[in-house]
């Protein structure tokens, strides 16, 4: 199957590295809004074409499209794009990497699932969700669309996660809560309550004692 893969960032770099090692997708190019084309036209030695001409250079009846992979705009550009997409005719790939395990859910168009994640039985990840390495969604568990979550998140069961919000790093989500659209949930932030639509939430960061390492080992570790 041919693909395109909108975006020229560090997130389509590594995203574009796993479509390459997977024996069912053939990448064939790239897309971008006209600001960010490369100079040379290229990226990755694959051809770059502006969003506003992709079908010229990549007809829909003849590639699918995956992403943007990208959270700009907290996952709103994403989107929009997808949208405009289904509006040129494209149809989408879903790319799941064969060490995660995804049975009995039920995952939405265009959505990445990158290696060693869990999404149990009877979860629903809406269309355009991107769940990086190692993140685990909990059985009956409802993420919206277009939302992403970084590396090492845990969302537990019969939680909800609305349309379009971020979760950072190792953050997590006690089972029947709900997060609503549009949130941020930053590195490391553990939710035990539930938050509105719009909301910010924050763990307040590490104290940091200057030479304190060297303190501590002599102190603590002999």
């Amino acid at each position: 199957m041919d693909v395109i893969l909108f975006g020229v960032g560090q997130i389509a770099e590594v995203m574009a590295h796993y479509i390459q090692e997977d024996p069912n997708l053939n990448l064939v190019g790239f897309t971008v809004d006209r600001e960010y084309l490369p100079p040379t036209g290229e990226f990755k030695g694959l051809p770059v074409a502006a969003w506003d001409n992709v079908t010229r250079s990549f007809p829909p009846d003849h590639v699918r499209l995956l992403g943007p992979v990208s959270y700009r705009g907290n996952n709103k550009f994403r989107r929009d794009r997808h949208f405009e997409a289904k509006d040129l005719g494209y149809q989408f790939v879903t790319y799941i990497h064969p060490s995660s395990h995804v049975g009995g859910a039920e995952i939405g168009e265009n959505t990445v699932i990158l290696e060693d994640c869990t999404v149990q039985p009877y979860a629903r990840l809406g269309a355009g969700t991107i769940l990086w390495s190692k993140v685990h969604i909990g059985h009956h568990a409802t993420v919206g669309d277009f939302c992403f979550f970084a590396s090492f998140c845990g969302i537990a069961g019969n939680a909800r996660v609305g349309d379009c919000t971020f979760f950072g790093g190792q953050t997590g989500l006690a089972d029947n809560l709900s997060v609503g659209s549009g949130c941020i949930v930053g590195a490391g932030t553990n939710l035990t309550e539930s938050l509105p639509d719009g909301a910010l939430a924050v763990t307040r960061g590490v104290r940091v004692v200057a030479n304190g390492a060297r303190r501590f080992a002599r102190t603590l570790l002999g």
